[in-house]
């Protein structure tokens, strides 16, 4: 895991946890390395939800077309399945007990929908979208090669789950009193549960103490 700074490297992130959110929150400076050799099983094309029974990792499938070679960069996204509309099934039993799920839900079933060929145009205007609604100012930048030495906290290894990114301030979660309150959640969580309010409440993320630089 990644510690506090003011200039973070990322890779290209699908729906991150919300504690990375935070933590963008607190930067002067983003920079996103999409040249990286692109590993799979990670928060790239995968994100973390609270369903009524359980936390459910949903996926956009890819496919890469220079094999294991493959940067992220290059990546294409999979319509041979129509992940889309599992997406917007599973969120939608999900989180439509969440006070401001029909608020956003439309706009981010429209990203999903619009046939980007590439997955880092995918998330980055999700990416886009995030930072609007949270209000976070940061300045975003990509990398234009793979960045191999950083004068600041590079996070890209940090990103293989969502179990490392604990946030130490909860919020109301639908299922709260069944389940407590369950950690590590995508930004769509925060963001269907506490709506305008989500971005500030990321703010408070302050105690970064536990975190390592990787």
């Amino acid at each position: 895991m990644c510690s506090q700074s003011n200039k973070l490297l990322l890779p290209s992130l699908l729906a991150p946890p919300a504690k990375l959110m935070a933590l963008m929150c607190h930067a002067e400076e983003i920079i996103i390395d999409t040249h990286e050799t692109y590993p799979k099983q990670t928060l790239r094309n995968r994100y973390f939800i609270g369903g009524p029974n359980d936390i459910r990792s949903l996926v956009v499938p890819v496919h890469k077309p220079n094999g294991h070679r493959t940067k992220t960069s290059e990546i294409e996204i999979d319509y041979n399945e129509n992940w889309p509309l599992y997406h917007r099934k599973t969120l939608t039993t999900a989180y439509s007990k969440s006070p401001f799920f029909l608020y956003y839900a439309d706009y981010i079933f429209a990203e999903f929908e619009r046939d980007h060929k590439r997955l880092i145009d995918l998330n980055a205007a999700l990416q886009n979208i995030f930072m609007k609604w949270m209000n976070i100012k940061t300045s975003v930048s990509f990398a234009d090669d793979f960045v191999r030495e950083f004068n600041g906290v590079d996070c890209r290894t940090s990103c293989k789950n969502s179990a490392e990114w604990v946030l130490q301030q909860s919020y109301y979660q639908p299922f709260d009193t069944i389940y407590g309150f369950r950690n590590s959640l995508s930004v769509l969580d925060i963001l269907f549960n506490l709506g305008p309010e989500a971005g500030d409440h990321l703010i408070k993320e302050t105690d970064y103490a536990g975190l390592q630089s990787s």
